[in-house]
Parts: structure tokens; sequence; C-alpha cells
């Protein structure tokens, strides 16, 4: 048993040092509607983007952060635009008073203020892309080595390696 264990603490280890995968460059797009992602020139979709991105915690991070930002400019800009859409139209009513121009300016400045994150969000993720590109350090990709318990057909669980 002891053989048994030496030989794949040796295999895993020899694996581990060997199982690096290739550096690629990413670039993102960014269109009036939609973004464009590549990697090393490629069109990908945003989800292969984002794997090929979580190789490096602290791009994924800053990536992740851009897109929470974006989730709650999002959130902000409608709010504003109901706010100040309700109030135009409580304005418009015939002997309304000057009290709709605060939801006026409260909506406008709430849409203001969602367009200001949201391009902190964008720069975030830009940010990101520019730190995964510069990264210097080997990138353990998603094809290298991993071992795991897994259930078998019979209803019982197996050691599996992945290489």
């Amino acid at each position: 048993m002891k053989k048994l264990f030496a030989v794949l603490l040796i295999l895993c280890s020899t694996t581990l040092s060997f199982a690096q995968a290739k550096k690629h460059t990413l670039t993102m797009d960014r269109g009036f509607f939609t973004t464009d992602y590549t990697i090393d020139g490629q069109e990908v979709d945003c989800d292969a983007f984002e794997r090929e991105l979580s190789n490096v915690y602290e791009a994924i991070d800053k990536w992740n952060t851009g897109n929470t930002m974006r989730y709650i400019s999002w959130g902000a800009a409608f709010g504003g635009g109901f706010l100040l859409g309700y109030s135009i139209y409580q304005g418009s009513s015939y002997g309304a008073g000057s009290s709709y121009l605060m939801g006026v300016a409260a909506g406008g400045a709430i849409i203001v203020a969602a367009f200001i994150i949201d391009y902190i969000g964008n720069s975030k993720k830009d940010k990101a892309v520019e730190i995964y590109n510069n990264y210097k350090g080997d990138i353990i990709g998603n094809g290298s080595f991993s071992m795991g318990i897994v259930p078998t057909q019979q209803g019982g669980i197996a050691l599996a390696f992945n290489f």
C-alpha cells in the first residue's frame, strides 16, 4: 500500500509540474449594444472569455466587480427613469404646482449617477483584461491535472484522475 501511495504521489507531483496551460491574449471590443470577446484573435462567447479570465485571480476579481457595478447601474437607471417619467406625468396635468420638479431633478440625477457607475464598472472590466494580459506567471488552465471523488454506476465512489 505504501508503494502504491508513493507511486501516486510521484505521478501527481510530476503531472502538476508539467501541466501548465498556454497563456492567451484577450481582447474586448465594446460596441454600442454588444461586446465582442476574442481570445488570440478568435471570437468567443462571454462564458469562454470569463473561464479564461478566471485563471488569474486578480483579473476575475476585477471582472466580477465590474459586472456587479453594471447591474447596479442598470437598476439605478431604471429607477431614475421611472421617477423622471412619473414626475413628468404628474407635472403634465392641468393645475399642477411646481412640486413635480423635485422628482424630475432627482430622477435625472439618478440617471446621471447610473451612467457614472456604469463607466466605472466598464473601466474595471478593461483593467481586468489588462491584468490578465500583463500577467507574467504560469497559468494553470482548465485542461490541467485534476483529481476528485466521483460516483460509480454501481452506487459506490471512486477516485478519478483527469489529465
